[in-house]
C-alpha cells in the first residue's frame, strides 16, 4: 500500500508539472549519444540494452530532466503588484490611457486596466462628488447599480474585482457606470460611459518573477497527540517577500457536534522569537481547500527573518453547557415606533445563575436593540433576544465578552425586498440563555527554508526598509545634538482617552498632562491644545493654567506664530485664535471628509485635505484672499500629513499598488520630487511628525503586539534612530 500510494503521488507529481504533450526522449537519446562517434552509435534502445550503467544514467537523466521541467514551470509564475499571479511570459495587455469625463463638476477616470487570457483587472475613480448627494441617514440607500465593461459585440461584463478575461482579438470596449454608488437619484450625472482601448503591455512593463517552493514543513505535536490540522500547502517566493499557503483541518478540533468555533489570531515568529506583522494580500488569493471541511489561509512576510518560521494558529471552542433558558416579558412598542425610540424598563430576571437586568430598549429605522447590564462573566455565554411570531432578517449584539454592559439587537427591514413584517403593538419578548464553556487550542506548524534567503536589495532612496525596521527592535542609538525640544505623545494606559505625555526626544525629561486626544505643541513649545470631553483646551505649560475654547474638534494644528489654530469637525474646517476668541469656518469645497494638514510660514496660508472619491486631495487655501489652489492626490484613510516648518516639504502616507500597508513619502507641495522614505512593509501609522528645524522625522511604527516603536528618520541622509524611550504615539515636536 505504502509503494502504491507513493507511485501514484510521484505520477500525480509528473502530471502536474510536465504538460501532457511533453516529449522527453529526443532530449534524452541526444545527450546519451552526444559523445559517441557517429560510425559507433547504436539505437537508444541498443545503447541500453548494452550497456547497463547507461540504464543508471538513463533514468537520473530522466529525473534531472522531470526536475528541469518542473522547476522551469515553477519559475515560469510571475507577479504584477494590484493584480496576481499570472503566467511567465504569457500575453499581458493595459489600458492604452487613462480616461476622465467630467459633468457638472463631477468627474470619473478609469485609471488603468490589467487584461490576461485568465482574468481582466480594472481601477477606476469618482471625485468631485458633493456631501449632499449621499444620504444623511444609513437607512436611506443610494445608488447600487454595477458598472459594467460593453465590448463591440454588446456582450457585457461587470466589473467586480474577480473579472472574467476579455476575449485577445477585443481591443477596445466602453466602460460603463449607470449611476454613482450610494448617491440619492437626481443629485448628480447618471449613465456615464467611457471608450477604452486596450495595447499591449511594452516591453518596460515587467513582470516580477515568482519562484515556487517545495512545501516542505513540520508539524508540531499537539499536546493531546493527535494529529495537527494545520498544514502548509504552497510556497511563492515573490521579490523580496515569501508568500506561505495552507489550510486548517476542522476534524482535527475534535469538537462535540453542538460546539463552534473560531480563529482569535495568526501569530508568526523566527528562530529569534520575534513575531513578524502578516502583511495581508491584496492581490494573491488563498488556495482553495483540498477538503470541504477546511479553510485556506495565506500570510506573508518579507525576507528579512531568522529561519525558521513558526505559524501558530489560536482557536477557540465554544461548547454549550447543560439546556438552555428562557425569560420571556411583554412590551408595548406602539402601533408607529419610531428611529430613536426609547423605553426605559429596568427588568431584572435571574439566567445560570447570574442576575441579568434589561435597561432600556430603542428603536431604529430596522428593528430595536436590547441594552443589559449583567454580573461580571455573563456576556461570556450565549445570549440572544427573540421576538414571539416575528422571523428577523438578521440580529447581533455589542460590548466585549467580559463586559457588564452589552447589547443585543434583532431586525426585520435591513433586506430590500423582505416579506417580513415589522413588530409593533404589544409584544412578548424572550431572552434566550445559554451558558457554555471556552477552550482555548492552540496549533503549529515550522518551516525552514532549504537555503538562506539573500537580503534583499534595499530600494533606492528608501530610508526605513523593513530589513532595517526588523533591527531596530534590539538597537538603541544617541541621538545627535541637534534633535532638542519638546515632543508630546499619547499613550493608551487602560482610560477612555489615551493619556498625553511630553518629553524631550531622548524621553528621560517627562511630564504627564491629562487625558485627551488629538494634542498639539505651540512651535514655541510653550502651551499645548488637545481635545478634553468637555471641548478644546489650551494649557499653559509652564502654570498649568488652561483655556477652555467652547468648541469641539480634532486633528488640531498651531499656526507657525503661534496665535492661531485650525482644526476639523469631519466635515467642515475651523480656524480660531488662541484665547479662544475668533471662532469662524473656513469656507472650503463640501467633502465627506475635511482633514488639516498643516500652515505655510506666512502664517496666513493652510494646506488641507478632502476626501474625493476613493481619495484625498491636498488643497491650498489663503486665508486672507479666500483663494484655493488644487495641489495633488493622495489615497489613505484619513487624509493626514504634515507640512515641514520652511514649507518646501509635506510628508503623507500613500498607498502603493499591490501592497497592503501605505508607504511614507514626502515630496514639494507641488507633489515634485516625491520621494519614498518608509516602505508599506514597516507597519506604520498615518501620522509623522517633522522636527522644528525640518531635518528629521519621527514615523510612529507599531509591532504585532500593538507596541508603538517611534523612529527617527532624516530623510535627506537617511540616518535611522530608534526612539526606545518615547512611550505611545508621538502626536508633534516643537522647539
Amino acid at each position: 500500500m505504502m509503494e502504491k500510494s507513493l507511485k501514484e503521488a510521484l505520477d500525480a507529481i509528473a502530471r502536474r508539472n510536465v504538460p501532457e504533450n511533453t516529449n522527453l526522449w529526443p532530449r534524452i537519446e541526444a545527450v546519451l549519444t552526444s559523445s559517441v562517434p557517429a560510425t559507433e552509435r547504436r539505437t537508444f534502445m541498443q545503447t541500453l540494452r548494452a550497456k547497463p550503467a547507461f540504464m543508471l544514467l538513463f533514468a537520473l537523466l530522466v529525473f534531472l530532466m522531470l526536475s528541469g521541467v518542473a522547476y522551469a514551470i515553477g519559475r515560469s509564475l510571475g507577479y504584477i503588484p494590484g493584480f496576481g499571479l499570472v503566467e511567465q511570459g504569457a500575453p499581458v495587455r493595459i489600458l492604452k490611457a487613462p480616461v476622465s469625463v467630467t459633468r457638472q463638476g463631477v468627474t470619473v477616470t478609469v485609471k488603468s486596466a490589467i487584461l490576461t487570457p485568465e482574468r481582466t483587472s480594472l481601477e477606476y475613480i469618482v471625485s468631485g462628488v458633493p456631501r449632499t448627494a449621499y444620504p444623511e441617514n444609513e437607512a436611506v440607500t443610494g445608488c447600487i447599480r454595477s458598472p459594467y465593461l460593453r465590448l463591440p459585440d454588446g456582450a457585457k461584463i461587470e466589473v467586480t474585482g474577480n473579472m472574467p478575461p476579455i476575449p485577445a482579438e477585443v481591443q477596445q470596449a466602453v466602460f460603463v457606470l449607470p449611476c454613482i454608488f450610494n448617491t440619492l437619484p437626481g443629485t448628480v450625472p447618471e449613465n456615464w460611459e467611457l471608450p477604452l482601448e486596450f495595447v499591449p503591455a511594452p516591453p518596460q512593463w515587467t513582470v516580477i518573477p515568482v519562484t515556487e517552493i517545495l512545501p516542505s514543513a513540520t508539524p508540531i505535536k499537539n499536546a493531546d497527540s493527535s494529529e495537527n490540522p494545520l498544514t502548509i500547502t504552497r510556497i511563492l517566493d515573490v521579490g523580496d517577500r515569501v508568500v506561505i499557503m495552507g489550510e486548517f483541518r476542522h476534524e482535527g478540533l475534535q469538537m462535540d457536534h453542538a460546539s463552534t468555533w473560531s480563529v482569535k489570531g495568526i501569530r508568526i515568529a523566527d528562530a529569534t522569537g520575534r513575531e513578524i506583522p502578516n502583511q495581508p494580500s491584496v492581490d494573491i488569493e488563498p488556495p482553495t481547500p483540498t477538503i470541504p471541511e477546511a479553510d485556506a489561509w495565506l500570510v506573508q512576510v518579507p525576507k528579512a527573518f531568522t529561519p525558521p518560521l513558526e505559524i501558530t494558529y489560536e482557536v477557540e471552542i465554544t461548547t454549550p453547557v447543560g439546556p438552555e433558558e428562557q425569560v420571556a416579558f411583554d412590551f408595548d412598542a406602539g402601533q408607529n415606533p419610531q428611529a430613536g425610540g426609547e423605553w426605559t424598563v429596568n427588568q431584572d430576571f435571574k439566567v445560570g445563575g447570574y442576575n441579568l437586568r434589561l435597561v432600556s430598549i430603542t428603536s431604529g429605522p430596522d428593528g430595536y436593540v436590547f441594552h443589559f447590564r449583567g454580573d461580571p462573566g455573563i456576556n461570556r455565554n450565549w445570549i440572544n433576544v427573540e421576538i414571539a411570531g416575528y422571523v428577523p432578517d438578521c440580529d447581533g449584539g455589542g460590548g466585549p465578552e467580559d463586559a457588564q454592559e452589552f447589547s443585543r439587537a434583532v431586525c426585520f427591514a435591513s433586506i430590500p425586498g423582505s416579506s417580513n413584517h415589522f413588530p409593533t403593538g404589544r409584544l412578548q419578548v424572550i431572552i434566550h440563555f445559554q451558558a457554555v464553556s471556552v477552550e482555548q487550542k492552540t496549533f503549529q506548524v515550522k518551516w525552514m527554508p532549504d537555503t538562506p534567503f539573500i537580503t534583499p536589495t534595499p530600494k533606492a532612496g528608501v530610508c526605513l526598509t523593513y530589513a532595517q525596521w526588523y533591527q531596530l527592535a534590539e538597537q538603541g542609538g544617541e541621538l545627535p545634538p541637534t534633535v532638542q525640544g519638546k515632543i508630546v505623545s499619547t499613550v493608551n494606559e487602560g482610560n477612555r482617552l489615551p493619556a498625553i505625555y511630553v518629553s524631550n526626544p531622548a524621553g528621560d525629561i517627562l511630564q504627564k498632562v491629562d487625558l485627551g486626544a488629538w494634542p498639539s505643541l505651540s512651535p514655541d513649545g510653550t502651551h499645548l491644545a488637545y481635545s478634553a470631553p468637555d471641548g478644546i483646551r489650551i494649557r499653559d505649560l509652564s502654570s498649568g493654567d488652561e483655556t477652555l475654547l467652547g468648541t469641539d474638534g480634532y486633528r488640531l494644528i498651531w499656526s507657525p506664530d503661534n496665535s492661531r489654530l485650525i482644526f476639523t469637525t469631519t466635515f467642515a474646517l475651523y480656524l480660531v485664535n488662541a484665547d479662544g476668541s475668533g471662532l469662524r469656518r473656513i469656507e472650503t469645497m463640501p467633502s465627506l471628509v475635511i482633514s488639516p494638514v498643516g500652515w505655510l510660514p506666512d502664517a496666513q496660508s493652510i494646506v488641507y485635505a478632502v476626501l474625493d472619491g476613493d481619495h484625498f486631495t491636498l488643497m491650498r487655501h489663503d486665508l486672507q484672499l479666500g483663494e484655493t489652489k488644487t495641489l495633488f492626490p493622495i489615497q489613505n484613510k484619513a487624509g493626514y500629513g504634515a507640512i515641514s516648518p520652511d514649507g518646501a516639504w509635506v510628508v503623507f502616507a500613500d498607498r502603493i499598488l499591490g501592497e497592503s500597508n501605505w508607504g511614507i513619502f514626502i515630496s514639494r507641495l507641488d507633489g515634485s520630487e516625491r520621494r519614498l522614505i518608509v516602505e508599506p512593509q514597516v507597519p506604520t501609522a498615518f501620522t509623522s511628525v517633522w522636527s522644528p528645524d525640518g531635518q528629521w522625522l519621527i514615523v510612529n511604527t507599531r509591532d504585532t503586539e500593538g507596541n508603538n516603536h517611534p523612529v527617527l528618520v532624516n530623510p535627506f541622509t537617511c540616518q535611522v534612530i530608534p526612539l526606545t524611550n518615547i512611550r505611545g504615539t508621538v502626536e508633534g515636536w516643537a522647539r
